[in-house]
C-alpha cells in the first residue's frame, strides 16, 4: 500500500521519526508522499525524501499559510519542482473553517499556484474545506493538465462527483472510518476504485482502532480496511486500485519508483 498524503517530517516525529518508517515498512506500505504546507515545509520534506528511499515530496502553500505565498516564494517552490523527488504542488487550496488566513488571500494564492503548475507539468494536491462552491469554481477556471488529488475528502457526495467529472482523484483518510462520517461514506460509495487513493494526514485524523493516537503511515493499512467495508470488496483490491492510481497520477517521465526502507537499513 502507498500513504499518499501525510506529514511525518514535521517536529511531531522529531525523536522517533525512522522507528515510524520502520513500522510503515513492516505493516507493507511501499512508498510515501510527504507533503509541504509552506516553502520551509517543503524543503525538510524534500530533504527526508533525500535521506530515505521510497519517499518523495510535495511542495506548495497551505492556505492557512496562504499571507507567505509571495512572489518571491512561489518563485522558490517552482525552483524546487525541478528536484527528481518532486511529485506534485501542494497542498494548495481553501479552508473556511478555520479561516487562518483572510479568504481573499487564500482564493488569490490558491490561483496564483494554479497559475504556476502549468509550466511545471505537474499534478496538484488539493486541501478545501467549508468552501465547496469556492474550490470548485477556482478549479474550473484553472484547468490542471495533470490533474490531481483532493486530500481527505469530507465534502459532499455531489462535490465528489464534479471532482470526479474535472478528472481529480479523491483521497480518502481515517475519517472513513468515524461513526459520524456517513457523508463521507456516501462520496466513498461513489467514487470508482479508478480513482480512489489512500492516506493517513499523519499526524492527524488516526483511523479506529488507534483514534484519538499521533496517526503515522503504518495505520494507511486501517483506512484501506475501513474503505473496503464501505465499498463491499477485499482489502486487496483496495490496496491494489490506490497503488496503481498513485503510480499513474504522480509518476514522472523517466522515474523508477523506489521502495520504501527504514533509514537503519539504508546504506550510508
Amino acid at each position: 500500500m502507498i500513504d499518499s498524503h501525510s506529514h511525518i517530517y514535521t517536529d511531531r516525529y522529531r525523536d522517533d521519526r525512522d522507528a515510524v518508517i520502520a513500522r510503515a515498512v513492516a505493516a507493507g506500505v511501499t512508498q510515501l508522499l510527504q507533503v509541504g504546507c509552506h516553502l520551509e515545509d517543503s524543503r525538510v520534506a524534500i530533504a527526508l525524501s533525500e535521506r530515505v528511499s521510497g519517499i518523495y515530496a510535495s511542495v506548495g502553500v497551505h492556505p492557512h499559510a496562504a499571507t507567505t505565498a509571495t512572489p518571491e516564494v512561489l518563485d522558490a517552490l517552482q525552483a524546487l519542482t525541478s528536484h527528481p523527488k518532486v511529485l506534485s504542488w501542494g497542498e494548495i487550496g481553501l479552508d473556511f473553517y478555520y479561516d487562518n488566513s483572510p479568504r481573499a488571500v487564500q482564493q488569490a494564492a490558491f490561483e496564483a499556484q494554479l497559475e504556476r503548475v502549468g509550466p511545471c507539468t505537474l499534478p496538484v494536491v488539493i486541501h478545501t474545506r467549508d468552501a465547496e462552491p469556492e474550490t470548485l469554481d477556482i478549479l474550473r477556471r484553472h484547468p490542471i493538465a495533470r490533474g490531481g488529488h483532493v486530500h481527505c475528502f469530507t465534502g459532499t457526495p455531489e462535490m465528489a462527483e464534479t471532482l470526479l467529472e474535472l478528472g481529480f482523484h479523491i483521497g480518502f483518510t481515517g475519517i472513513v472510518s468515524f461513526k459520524n462520517a456517513a457523508n463521507v461514506r456516501e462520496a466513498l460509495r461513489r467514487v470508482p476504485l479508478e480513482r480512489l487513493l489512500i492516506e493517513t494526514d499523519s499526524p492527524f485524523l488516526a483511523p479506529k482502532p488507534h483514534r484519538g493516537k499521533r496517526n503515522e503511515p503504518a495505520f494507511v493499512v486501517h483506512v484501506a480496511e475501513a474503505i473496503a467495508e464501505v465499498k463491499g470488496v477485499p482489502v486487496a483490491d483496495i490496496a491494489a486500485h490506490s497503488t496503481r492510481n498513485f503510480y499513474r497520477l504522480y509518476e514522472k517521465p523517466g522515474m523508477t519508483w523506489a521502495p520504501l526502507i527504514a533509514p537503519d537499513d539504508t546504506a550510508g
